[in-house]
C-alpha cells in the first residue's frame, strides 16, 4: 500500500499541470466555503453574546400576572431549582428591569433615552458581564452600589467619560418622577439597539422605583452552546412544572408567542421560559435565509467540481492509456488501479483544501482587520467595534475537508473504474 501511495504521489506531481484548472476551482470552492461559514458562525456567535446579556442568559425565566410586567414571586425557590440542574451552567442571574420608554441618561445638558435599564448583581453576573467589549474603564466591583455602565451610543450621545457623574430618571408605576446619581464605571462597545441600554446595582434599580428592595423581575442562565441551551430550558422547565405552586406557559418558541399566551386570562403568577433561539426568532431566520442561499450557492460550486473533476479524469485517462497499459502488464490488478486514481484525486483534494483554508482564512482576518462596518447601523448588531469576529469551530473546518474530498472522489470515480479496464494490449498499441 505504501508504494501504492508514493506511486500516486509521483503521478499527482508529475501531472500537476494538468491538474491546475481543476486546483484552482478546489481552491476557490474551499475558501468560499471557510469565508461563508466564518462570516455567518462569527455572527451568530457574536449576536448571541450580545444578547444573552442583554436578556438575563441563554435561558431566560419570567413570571407574569395579567396586565402586569414581569416579576418572580418565589426567587429563592427558583435559585435552587436552578443550581440543581446538570446543563452545564456557567453562570446565573438574577436582575430588576425597567423597560419604559421614559427611561433616560442626562449629563452636562445633553440626555440619551435608554429602551430598558438593568439591575444586575455585579458578582453574580460577572463571568459574563466582564466580556463586555469595554472602550473605558471595566466591570463594578461587587457591592458598587454607585456604579454605572453605559455604551459608546449613550457616551457619544451625552459627552461623557469614566468617572462622570450621570444622572438617571424613569417614572414609577405610580407616576412619580425619581432621578438617581451614578458614576460611570465603564463604557462598551455597542451602537445597535443593544446599546442602548444601561446595566447598575439591582437594589439601586428598585429603590429607583420605589419597589422593594429585593425585587426580581428576571432570572436567567447562562450557558456554553445552543445544545446546552436547549437542555438547561427542558430541565427548569420541567422542574417547574414539578412545583404544586408555580404555574408554567409551555416553552416558548418566539417573543409573538408569549404576546399571545400574555393575552389570556389566568389567575396568579405563571412563569415562561425563554432561550435565547426564542429570543431572535426573527434575527436568526434572516441568519438561516442567508445561510441556505450561501449553501445552495456552495452546492452548485461542488456540483461544477465534480463535473470538472469527472471530465478532468476522463482526460487524462485517454491520455495516459499507454502508461496505464505499461502498469497493467507489469501486473497492477484492477482493484489497485482504481485505488492509484482514487489516491491520485485524494492529494488533489487535500492540496486544494490545504491552499483554500489558507486563502479563505486570510480573507476573513483582513476583512476582520482592516474593514470598519461601523456605518451600517443595521449591521452593528453582529459586529464588535465595527468589525467582523470571524469564527471557524474545528468540526466546521472538518465537515468542510470532508465535503471537498468527498466531491473530489465522487467525480473521479467513473475514470477509475474506466482506466482500471483498460486491456495492457489495446492500451500498448495507441501511439
Amino acid at each position: 500500500m505504501i508504494g501504492l501511495i508514493k506511486l500516486a504521489w509521483r503521478n499527482f506531481s508529475r501531472h500537476i499541470q494538468r491538474y491546475r484548472v481543476l486546483l484552482l476551482a478546489l481552491i476557490l470552492v474551499v475558501a468560499v466555503l471557510v469565508f461563508v461559514l466564518g462570516t455567518v458562525i462569527g455572527m451568530t456567535e457574536t449576536l448571541r453574546g450580545k444578547a444573552g446579556r442583554y436578556f438575563a442568559g441563554n435561558v431566560a425565566l419570567q413570571g407574569f400576572e395579567p396586565g402586569s410586567r414581569s416579576r418572580i414571586e418565589h426567587p429563592e425557590r427558583v435559585e435552587q431549582i436552578i443550581r440543581d440542574l446538570d446543563a452545564g451552567i456557567d453562570a446565573w442571574s438574577r436582575r430588576s428591569v425597567y423597560y419604559g420608554s421614559d427611561a433616560s441618561l442626562f449629563y452636562g445638558g445633553f440626555y440619551a433615552r435608554q429602551r430598558r435599564l438593568v439591575g444586575v448583581e455585579w458578582d453574580l453576573e460577572r463571568p459574563i458581564l466582564q466580556n463586555f467589549d469595554f472602550v473605558a474603564g471595566g466591570l463594578p466591583e461587587p457591592g458598587d452600589v454607585d456604579g454605572l455602565l453605559i455604551s459608546t451610543a449613550a457616551a457619544e450621545m451625552l459627552g461623557a467619560q469614566v468617572g462622570d457623574d450621570v444622572l438617571i430618571t424613569l417614572q414609577t408605576d405610580a407616576g412619580q418622577i425619581n432621578t438617581v446619581r451614578l458614576l460611570v464605571r465603564g463604557i462598551f462597545a455597542e451602537s445597535s439597539f443593544f446599546g442602548f441600554t444601561s446595566y447598575m446595582d439591582r437594589e439601586v434599580l428598585n429603590r429607583l422605583q420605589n419597589l422593594p428592595l429585593d425585587t426580581v423581575n428576571e432570572m436567567g442562565l447562562y450557558v456554553a452552546d445552543r445544545g446546552s441551551e436547549r437542555r438547561a430550558a427542558n430541565q427548569l422547565l420541567a422542574r417547574l412544572e414539578q412545583e404544586p405552586d408555580l404555574a408554567t406557559f409551555p416553552m416558548i418558541a418566539s417573543r409573538e408567542q408569549r404576546s399571545e399566551l400574555r393575552r389570556d386570562d389566568w389567575e396568579g403568577t405563571r412563569y415562561a421560559v425563554l432561550t435565547l433561539e426564542a429570543q431572535l426568532a426573527e434575527i436568526t431566520d434572516l441568519l438561516d435565509a442567508l445561510s441556505i442561499v450561501a449553501g445552495v450557492v456552495i452546492f452548485l460550486f461542488l456540483g461544477i467540481v465534480v463535473v470538472g473533476v469527472s471530465n478532468t479524469y476522463s482526460m487524462i485517462v485517454y491520455e495516459r492509456s499507454r502508461e496505464i497499459g505499461t502498469l497493467r502488464a507489469l501486473g497492477l490488478r484492477q482493484q489497485r488501479t482504481v485505488a492509484l486514481f482514487l489516491l491520485e484525486s485524494l492529494f488533489l483534494g487535500l492540496v486544494g483544501v490545504v491552499l483554500g483554508f489558507i486563502l479563505g482564512l486570510s480573507v476573513l482576518q483582513v476583512v476582520q482587520g482592516v474593514m470598519d462596518f461601523s456605518d451600517y447601523n443595521w449591521a452593528t448588531l453582529f459586529l464588535l467595534r465595527g468589525r467582523l469576529q470571524w469564527s471557524l469551530p474545528l468540526r466546521w473546518g472538518l465537515g468542510i475537508t470532508a465535503i471537498a474530498l468527498a466531491a473530489i472522489l465522487l467525480g473521479c470515480v467513473r475514470s477509475a473504474v474506466q482506466a482500471s479496464r483498460i486491456a495492457p494490449v489495446d492500451a500498448l498499441r495507441q501511439s
